[in-house]
């Protein structure tokens, strides 16, 4: 490729690295022969999909012909009561990353900023940088985002401050209390996003109110996924939720059509499944707590974690060993892209597949 065209790409691609999904079990098996293998990468619901979204899948007609509701009148309507805001307040994305690139690309430029916590979500780094502008890391306490610091690192061209809660990949997740106190020291017009993908596995009393942060403060978004709790990665299928006149200027850049009918109805059955979502949070938290003891056992050092998968280091280099367990059909993750080449993250399985984990990854330390 001609180098005169690379060098109109916009300031911060150079310097991108492209995001990594987690191997697929058809690349492992494919690469390694193994006739069975099992994914513990990217963080999925080991209880498989909404049984009630399985079940409209029958059902839908045969409309691949017509274009989507691309106003998710229906999903938007089912979210709303959901959430007991009003359908105004909803934007729909193709996963909630597609919310964060629209926040990114409304808001940040060539010459403007963005503020993270170190070791978050990598997507932050890639919309912000993608759009010209540059994001400004702020190092964490304990591997947890310290909301303290934010102010002192926020600068005169800081447009938007990106909050992973829980985080991904450290599991670690800030206090309604550590949230708002940020929101209250900071300027209005900076916008904060609050990435809620795992919101339904946290259990802890003091964890973040979204709503109630919404009602007092009007430079938030948050942002939700169908990707995980609902088991509809596959789908790509997510929402944000903020004041109307913000998600009226979202709507501005969103693509026609971004979200497909099938994920739209597949999303409006999945948020209402409680007995899926209870099974999912239940399976979590026991399996969670058998997986953190075992694991420490094993003399590693693990993040305490409060989403669906944890991440843990030991005498190794994350990605030797995680080539170590493909090659023993156990697929996790490793995360040196986060600043973190000792750790490996392990979503949190079934006991069944928790079990043959831990036997490989016994088998190799």
């Amino acid at each position: 490729m001609s180098a005169d065209l690379l060098q109109n790409l916009n300031p911060g691609i150079a310097d991108l690295h492209p995001y990594e999904p987690g191997k697929s079990i058809d690349e492992v098996m494919l690469a390694y022969g193994h006739t069975e293998v099992i994914k513990l990468a990217s963080n999925e619901n080991p209880l498989g999909a909404s049984p009630k979204a399985l079940a409209k899948l029958k059902s839908l007609p045969g409309s691949f012909h017509l274009y989507p509701d691309g106003n998710g009148t229906k999903l938007k309507n089912v979210i709303a009561k959901h959430e007991k805001l009003l359908s105004e307040n909803i934007i729909l994305g193709n996963g909630s990353n597609e919310i964060l690139e629209l926040a990114a690309r409304a808001f940040l430029n060539p010459g403007s900023s963005a503020v993270a916590s170190c070791h978050a979500f990598v997507v932050y780094k890639i919309v912000t940088q993608s759009s010209g502008a540059t994001l400004i890391e702020v190092p964490t306490i304990d591997w947890g985002h310290n909301l303290e610091a934010f102010p002192a690192n926020i600068r005169d061209d800081t447009k938007v401050i990106f909050i992973a809660n829980p985080n991904n990949p450290t599991g670690t997740y800030n206090s309604h209390q550590e949230v708002h106190c940020l929101l209250k020291n900071i300027p209005s017009s900076i916008l904060v996003v609050l990435d809620c993908a795992y919101f339904e596995y946290v259990k802890k009393s003091d964890y973040v109110d979204p709503l109630a942060l919404l009602n007092e403060f009007d430079n938030l978004l948050v942002t939700k996924s169908f990707s995980k709790i609902q088991g509809l990665a596959s789908a790509r299928i997510g929402y944000g939720i903020g004041q109307p006149e913000l998600i009226e200027v979202l709507n501005r850049i969103r693509q026609p059509f971004n979200v497909n009918s099938f994920a739209q109805e597949l999303a409006c059955e999945a948020i209402n499944d409680k007995e899926h979502i209870k099974k999912s949070i239940d399976l979590n938290l026991a399996e969670g707590t058998f997986l953190f003891a075992e694991l420490t056992q094993l003399g590693l050092e693990c993040i305490p974690s409060v989403g669906n998968f944890i991440s843990f280091k030991g005498n190794f280099n994350g990605k030797e060993m995680f080539t170590s367990l493909m090659e023993k059909g156990v697929v996790v993750r490793p995360i040196d892209l986060y600043g973190m080449p000792d750790f490996l993250r392990v979503t949190i399985g079934t006991h069944q597949e928790n079990v043959r984990f831990l036997a490989e990854l016994k088998g190799l330390l």
